[in-house]
């Protein structure tokens, strides 16, 4: 393989080693979607089901069903995200690893294994957090059972409102999954460049946009950005500049990480990528994305300049 197929090779398989990340998330999401829905319908059944005369069925017994059918999301949910963040882990080396062998580096037998300790806390943390959204839920639906056992609403209107209580349980599995997952993912890749950085010298990381169109500004103004392996990116936000270890850092602010879709990708001074520096927005993100187009433009003006 010459020069220019090595890097050819190597552009791809660092784009693909990246996407990996975002198909773990999007599978796992499916399955707690998957799970939500099951749960979601049981419990409209559970409810549907129940004697017309309320104030002759015990409301204790309804909410023990509710709370069985919660438990068991919870039970399930927290093995998806567990064993997706084992997933994610091994991702998060193998975009070092991979990159840098298609470039002719094999390091992945001569370093040794990461320490799995963050790893461990994170599992933790996303099956509390799973437990923590499917006992919210209960708790809310039982709270409308007590409206319609005091009268203050009809069983239909109490099972109508299942659906929005679903709804709000996604949106905050959607954030968990998103987040901790990546972080999952980002933390064993920084632990990896690391561990790299002592045999391969020279070895840099570079800040790549999440190419969302509802991204942060200043996440966007980032792309490109290099910097050796004990450096922090620095990004520029409206209260100031803010230091990270890498997209989704645990030690950064949560406004800054929370939802994050950027990703820091392994780089050499002498790789020749397509885009080595900023990546170019397509014609549909400037379309959606005002602040696209105010940052194309800003660029536009400092290259004339």
């Amino acid at each position: 393989m010459n020069e220019r197929e090595k890097n050819k090779r190597l552009r791809v398989v660092r784009t693909e080693a990246a996407a990996v990340r975002t198909k773990i998330q999007r599978d796992t999401f499916g399955e707690i979607e998957r799970l939500l829905t099951v749960a979601n319908e049981r419990a409209r059944l559970t409810l549907a089901s129940a004697p017309t005369e309320w104030e002759r069925y015990h409301l204790p017994q309804l909410q023990k069903s509710i709370r069985q059918t919660l438990d068991e999301l919870a039970l399930q949910a927290g093995r998806a995200v567990n064993s997706a963040a084992g997933r994610a882990w091994e991702a998060g080396a193998d975009l070092i690893e991979r990159p840098l062998e298609a470039g002719g580096i094999r390091i992945s037998a001569v370093l040794p294994q990461l320490d799995t300790q963050q790893l461990l806390s994170m599992r933790t943390f996303m099956t509390d957090k799973m437990r923590d959204i499917s006992m919210t839920v209960a708790n809310r639906i039982n709270t409308q059972l007590g409206l319609v056992a005091i009268g203050a609403q009809s069983p239909g209107d109490a099972i109508g409102s299942i659906a929005g209580l679903f709804e709000g349980g996604r949106g905050r599995a959607i954030t968990v999954v998103r987040t901790e997952l990546g972080r999952a993912f980002s933390t064993a890749a920084y632990e990896r460049q690391q561990q790299a950085v002592e045999i391969l010298p020279g070895l840099q990381r570079q800040w790549r946009r999440s190419g969302k169109v509802h991204s942060r500004f200043h996440h966007d103004a980032a792309d490109g950005q290099i910097q050796s392996v004990d450096q922090p990116f620095r990004l520029h936000t409206p209260r100031g500049v803010v230091l990270l270890r890498y997209p989704r850092d645990p030690q950064g602010p949560a406004g800054e990480t929370i939802n994050c879709g950027c990703e820091s990708l392994p780089h050499m001074a002498h790789w020749d990528m397509s885009s080595p520096k900023k990546k170019a927005f397509t014609s549909e993100e400037l379309a959606r994305s005002r602040s696209k187009r105010e940052l194309e433009e800003a660029g536009r003006s400092r290259r004339v300049g």
